[in-house]
């Protein structure tokens, strides 16, 4: 992705098509796919799905792996998920234009118990929205399309369709990650995205009828941005609402709780990061 005279006939288009409901990633940062660093279950295939169910981490994170069929031909696309509780985890989002690096580098100087990619950004590592850090807002919100994962100071968390609820700085926000395109809306609607039907690796955050927050990963190229928006919503995973991040080359995801260790790494270097921490205790 660059901000280039390319990519700003790329936002014209966008702007003018309605892409809060039809916007596509940019594709010029797409590589092809490597095998990632996970070891992935043994039985990916069509006709032997597999599906670990929820397994407790720690305390506020459960994880899940499983393997939907009939979306890529002769091999069950593997994702993974994250399942959090806001009451006991926080969300912290880290920015370093300045200084990307992959994933990897990321989790081993914040060690935190989950780490995954951010949303798009530009050539030279900027963001190409609005992000949060610690109270501190980075770039430009976007305007008419995508979508906003945000956390109030008091740590409530929540997804916001941009296209529908605008940004509003008066908001304060302790941290805040944009993205594009929605793939699901309030209310468990699927999104009507106008793609191509390039399949890439791809990232998401999704908000649950419950409340919590879900983080899902699929390594390999397997989803288009409409066939996952539909797997989405046709899933057992309850979805209420659900943001695309940066995926192709970008998508990573790093678990460490308890016994579960994960290791879906990115390929390209990342300025920007969204992590998982323990919630701490209020003073007595």
């Amino acid at each position: 992705m660059d901000d280039t005279p390319k990519w700003m006939w790329i936002l014209i288009v966008i702007l003018a098509t309605g892409c809060s409901r039809s916007a596509v990633p940019p594709t010029t940062r797409l590589v092809a796919t490597r095998m990632p660093t996970i070891v992935l279950p043994s039985a990916h295939t069509a006709s032997n799905p597999v599906d670990t169910g929820w397994i407790g981490a720690t305390q506020g994170i459960e994880v899940r792996t499983l393997s939907v069929a009939g979306i890529a031909p002769d091999v069950a696309a593997p994702v993974y998920i994250v399942r959090l509780d806001p009451s006991m985890v926080r969300l912290r989002v880290q920015y370093a234009p300045d200084t990307p690096q992959p994933l990897r580098t990321w989790v081993a100087a914040h060690r935190p118990l989950v780490a995954v990619n951010g949303g798009f950004f530009t050539a030279d590592h900027r963001t190409t929205a609005l992000l949060v850090t610690d109270g501190t807002a980075h770039g430009v919100s976007y305007t008419g399309f995508g979508g906003m994962l945000a956390v109030s100071s008091d740590g409530r968390i929540w997804i916001q369709a941009l296209r529908d609820e605008p940004y509003n700085p008066a908001v304060p926000l302790d941290q805040a990650i944009q993205s594009f395109p929605m793939l699901v809306y309030p209310g468990s609607a699927a999104a009507e995205i106008t793609d191509n039907g390039q399949r890439a690796r791809r990232t998401a955050v999704a908000i649950d009828r419950v409340g919590r927050v879900l983080i899902i990963v699929c390594p390999i190229s397997a989803f288009s941005l409409q066939a996952l928006a539909a797997w989405l919503v046709s899933s057992d995973l309850e979805i209420d609402r659900a943001l695309n991040l940066d995926g192709g080359s970008s998508s990573g995801l790093f678990v460490n709780a308890g016994e579960i260790r994960w290791q879906i790494d990115s390929f390209a270097a990342l300025p920007s990061v969204l992590l998982v921490e323990p919630r701490q205790s209020p003073a007595p």
